[in-house]
């Protein structure tokens, strides 16, 4: 129940991991030692001797003012914080497509390299093949310490994405999942609906044991990494990242069922997101006007389109010619090669090929490709709620 005490006192009808806590937090040293403190004096762990995996978000290499990476101030007060109770730490991700390979470069642009300090491994250097309960994928190739960690701690931004619609606790998970694997990932599940049910099973493969994650400077519109810095001044944590994602949703004003692998995990029992099951340790104001990607449509009419005819009705890609450089890593990490171009000329989706992952417009590092779709404008432009 929302509001709930968090001391464990007689009278609380919420499970221990079906907490969450928000904390008014800023990226200065002293501030985030002392959240991170109350995260763990909130939620302990015994760390003693255990080989802790971190899971930041690098998406690519983004410096820390973009709102696309998880902050190093951060990062740096979780390995403090671990080393200091006697851990051994391993900072790693798997970087977005583009970065496979270079982890170590775009975690030094994101100031995460640093933070992490000797701690910080190429989470993708030892891939293992791992079999998946699952009626999308039946396998993925994911990082061998995610299997091999005692315990796992999640650290992901809360920003925005056009396929997912919200990117949180449970899709930084997807950062289990090694390289270009990412993208047979994408090709087996090719609509939102499938996409969100392979990622609520790789998730099941490891949840993590704490989550805690970075709200201060988040991402609205269209995220990943094409939105816009959006501050909100919060860190949220828990032992459930699906509950936690619930909290973080209804924090930017929406309703968590909106987000197709919520409800999905919901349903698959992994955790609740309805706000009345979790315990809150402060009443939510969401943040007034936040922005979510132009493939969400608010109101009844939205739940329509986005639910049962997403693929049909999401918006196509399409280059900014004067904003593009014709690097063709757009090309180059379509999943369904849906992009092309010919030699002196821009990239161009097809329409009938694409899966509307929206990879391209995630890992184009100028933000040249814009999501345009006549049915989705159409319905945008009459603002329906």
């Amino acid at each position: 129940m929302v509001g709930l005490p968090m001391d464990g006192t007689k009278g609380a009808r919420v499970k221990t991991q079906d907490r969450v806590l928000i904390m008014d937090a800023a990226y200065e040293a002293e501030v985030m030692a002392d959240v991170v403190d109350r995260v763990f004096d909130t939620f302990p762990l015994d760390l003693a001797g255990k080989n802790v995996l971190v899971k930041p978000n690098i998406l690519s290499g983004y410096a820390p003012e973009k709102a696309v990476t998880t902050h190093p101030v951060l990062v740096s007060a979780v390995v403090e914080k671990l080393r200091g109770a006697g851990a051994r730490v391993m900072v790693g991700d798997n970087p977005g497509l583009h970065g496979y390979g270079r982890s170590e470069k775009a975690a030094r642009i994101a100031g995460i390299l640093q933070a992490a300090g000797d701690s910080f491994i190429n989470l993708g250097g030892r891939p293992v093949r791992h079999t998946v309960s699952s009626r999308v994928i039946d396998h993925v190739m994911i990082a061998s310490e995610v299997l091999s960690a005692d315990l796992v701690i999640n650290l992901p931004k809360l920003k925005t994405h056009g396929l997912t619609y919200f990117t949180g606790a449970v899709k930084n998970t997807f950062g289990y999942v090694v390289g270009g694997d990412k993208m047979r990932v994408h090709a087996d599940a090719p609509t939102p609906v499938k996409f969100a049910e392979a990622l609520v099973d790789i998730f099941s493969i490891r949840p993590p044991d704490l989550t805690i994650m970075d709200a201060v400077l988040a991402m609205e519109g269209n995220g990943p990494s094409s939105g816009a810095p959006r501050f909100v001044g919060k860190v949220l944590a828990g032992t459930n990242a699906v509950s936690l994602d619930a909290a973080a949703v209804t924090l930017v004003g929406k309703k968590p069922a909106r987000i197709p692998h919520l409800r999905i995990a919901a349903q698959k029992g992994l955790g609740p997101i309805d706000m009345a099951d979790i315990e809150i340790n402060t009443p939510i104001v969401p943040v007034a006007g936040f922005k979510m990607p132009v493939t969400f449509l608010p109101g009844i009419m939205g739940v329509v389109l986005n639910r049962i005819l997403s693929r049909r009705m999401n918006c196509t890609p399409e280059v900014v010619e004067a904003v593009c450089k014709q690097c063709g890593i757009c090309v180059s990490h379509c999943p369904v090669n849906a992009m092309t171009m010919a030699e002196g000329e821009f990239p161009r989706a097809d329409a009938a090929a694409c899966i509307h992952c929206y990879c391209c417009q995630e890992m184009c590092p100028e933000h040249a490709i814009e999501l345009t779709g006549r049915v989705m404008s159409f319905f945008r432009r009459r603002n329906i709620h």
